[in-house]
Parts: C-alpha cells; sequence; structure tokens
C-alpha cells in the first residue's frame, strides 16, 4: 500500500494560530494545509493561504471549500494562481456548491450545472486560456499550464460526488464519513463519475472529518460534537444513518446556527442531542486505538488523503490534537 497521506483542515478563527498550526503541521509530517472559505464567519481564505505559502516550504495548500456564487470564476483563478506560482506550484483548489458562505448572506447555493461551468471555466482561466465572458473573452494574463492547480470538487451528495469523478483532478468527500456503510456509497458514487471520465487523468480521494484522539474517549468524542451537529444536519437523504443518527438529526435541526459553524465553542450545546454511538459515525475521535483502527479502515477502503479537522480536547488548542493525531496515529502507520 502507498504511504498514507493526510491534511490538516484549519479553519480561520484567528489568524495568528493559523500561521503556527499551519507550520507545526509541515514540521509533523502532514502532507496538506486547508483552509476554509466563509466570509463574514472566518478570515479571509487567500489572505491567510498566502501567509501560510510564505510561513511554509513544502505543505500542500488548499481552499476547503470555496463555491461559485461568492466569488467570480476570474477572481477564484487570480488568486489560486498567483498563489500556485507564489508557492512553488504547491496549491489546490477546493470547489463545492456553497453552504455556510451562501447561507451566511441568505442566497441560493450553486446547482450542480453551475458548479460544472464554474470548474471548467476557472481551470481554462489558471492555464492562461480565453474563455467566454459577459461582454467578450476574459483571460488570465499571467497564466500558463505552469499556473493551473489540481482542482477537487467537495461534497457529500451522490450527484455532486459523481460530477468530482467525471470533471475533477480530485473529491474532497465531506460529511463525517466514517462509518463503513456511508464510505463504501459515497466512494460507488465517485467511481460511478470516474467511469465517465477521461481515464487516464490522475485523481485523488481525500476524506475530511473531524478528529480528536486521547486516552479518554469521553473527552475525546465530546470534543467533536460540534462538527457531527454540522455532518448531521446537512446529511443527504440518500445515504443510510443508523437510527440513533436520525434521531440525532432531528434533534439538532433547530439548534444549528450558521455564525457557529464548526465552532468548538459550542461543544456543550449539543452534548444532549448526540450520543457517542453517533459521534463515531461521523468523526474519527476516541482512544488512539480507536482512531488508529479507523484511519486503517478508511485507507484500505479506497482513500488517498483523510484531511483532520482538529478539535482541542478538554480546554486544550487544536495544536494539541494535531501533535497527538501526529504521534498516536500518523508515525504508527508511517512506520
Amino acid at each position: 500500500m502507498k504511504s498514507p497521506a493526510f491534511g490538516v483542515e484549519l479553519f480561520q478563527h484567528a489568524p495568528g494560530a493559523i500561521l503556527e498550526d499551519a507550520q507545526l503541521a509541515e514540521r509533523l509530517g502532514y502532507d496538506a494545509v486547508w483552509l476554509g472559505d466563509a466570509q463574514l464567519l472566518w478570515r479571509e481564505l487567500y489572505v491567510m493561504l498566502g501567509a501560510v505559502a510564505v510561513r511554509t516550504t513544502a505543505i500542500a495548500l488548499g481552499s476547503s471549500v470555496t463555491n461559485p456564487v461568492t466569488r467570480h470564476p476570474s477572481v477564484t483563478a487570480g488568486a489560486i494562481a498567483t498563489l500556485h506560482e507564489l508557492s512553488g506550484g504547491r496549491a489546490r483548489l477546493g470547489i463545492g456548491v456553497g453552504g455556510t458562505a451562501t447561507g451566511m448572506i441568505g442566497v441560493p447555493s450553486a446547482t450542480r450545472a453551475q458548479l460544472a461551468a464554474y470548474v471548467r471555466t476557472v481551470r481554462a482561466l489558471c492555464a492562461g486560456e480565453a474563455v467566454p465572458g459577459p461582454q467578450g473573452a476574459m483571460q488570465l494574463t499571467y497564466a500558463s499550464a505552469a499556473t493551473r492547480p489540481p482542482i477537487y470538487i467537495g461534497g457529500s451528495g451522490p450527484k455532486v460526488l459523481a460530477l468530482a469523478g467525471e470533471l475533477a483532478d480530485g473529491v474532497i468527500i465531506g460529511g463525517g464519513t466514517c462509518s463503513p456503510e456511508r464510505l463504501e456509497a459515497k466512494l460507488s458514487a465517485v467511481q460511478e463519475g470516474r467511469a465517465r471520465a477521461d481515464g487516464a487523468r490522475p485523481f485523488r480521494v481525500c476524506l475530511s472529518a473531524a478528529a480528536a484522539v486521547h486516552p479518554d474517549r469521553a473527552l475525546a468524542l465530546a470534543a467533536v460534537r460540534p462538527a457531527v451537529a454540522v455532518n448531521l444536519r446537512f446529511t443527504d437523504p440518500a445515504w443510510p444513518l443508523s437510527e440513533p443518527a436520525r434521531r440525532a438529526r432531528e434533534a439538532v435541526a433547530d439548534l444549528y446556527r450558521h455564525d457557529e459553524h464548526m465552532s468548538p465553542d459550542a461543544a456543550d450545546k449539543f452534548a444532549a442531542a448526540i450520543p457517542d454511538e453517533v459521534v463515531a459515525e461521523f468523526a474519527i475521535a476516541g482512544t488512539p486505538a480507536e482512531c488508529l483502527a479507523k484511519v486503517r479502515a478508511i485507507f484500505a477502503a479506497g482513500v488517498d488523503e483523510i484531511m483532520i479537522n482538529p478539535y482541542g480536547v478538554a480546554g486544550a488548542p487544536r495544536r494539541a490534537t494535531i501533535e497527538a493525531f501526529a504521534r498516536e496515529v500518523i508515525a504508527p502507520l508511517r512506520g
């Protein structure tokens, strides 16, 4: 089996911590840093990615994820091509239909057709090609094949995952897909799209999941409840859910708020609504042995990279989880 790859998602609650945590992740051997895109909630994606680029030397730099609604394709192409150039080819562009970014300003998310058109347009612009615009051709003057990063489509529904397989260079499987049944179903949707794609095109499967590792299992599970609540709130009805998860989804529906999206400060809010057995379905959390076993199963299913969204345990900062996960999970896997 090829060497397992790991990314770390660092949502931009505090700019200084982002830079320090990204440098820590690089020192510890993580393969990628992914930052989110939700204006009004987190610090600006491309400003922070540029700052991380100049503070690091080798780690890949990705968006997890931007969307076609809040950013014009020419703006996204210019930003990511500049980052790719600045970082020596380390950029990855993750794009989805929208969610928190669109919800925060009360506008609809993109349709799949809009997402597909956006991906094609941004890819062409990043490569220096001319594309049709509202009043004539658009072209990024400084772009070339060297400034075109790989594009990943992020999503959790079957049709978006199939679109990723067909159109993108990679997929970011969201939704806290940590149960074997849902993972198998989502990978099947990606493969359905891959069957329609150019088989010669390289493709990378990434899975995004909240993570917390600690000798005290209960503390680790408690830490990731905010992320589990988000995943329950937006779980596509096409996927299998256990009966406890169905009940928990109903319980969190009235508790979720866009301005608390993925916030570690919301853990207590969801404590009564999400039992431990449901947390285990939607996150990589628990003792070191439990996390290692879950990670092994995810890679064995066909995932190329696990992107952890680290949550600090019992008041500890998230960097403690970044360190613990590298020590207790990544190191044993890599030998």
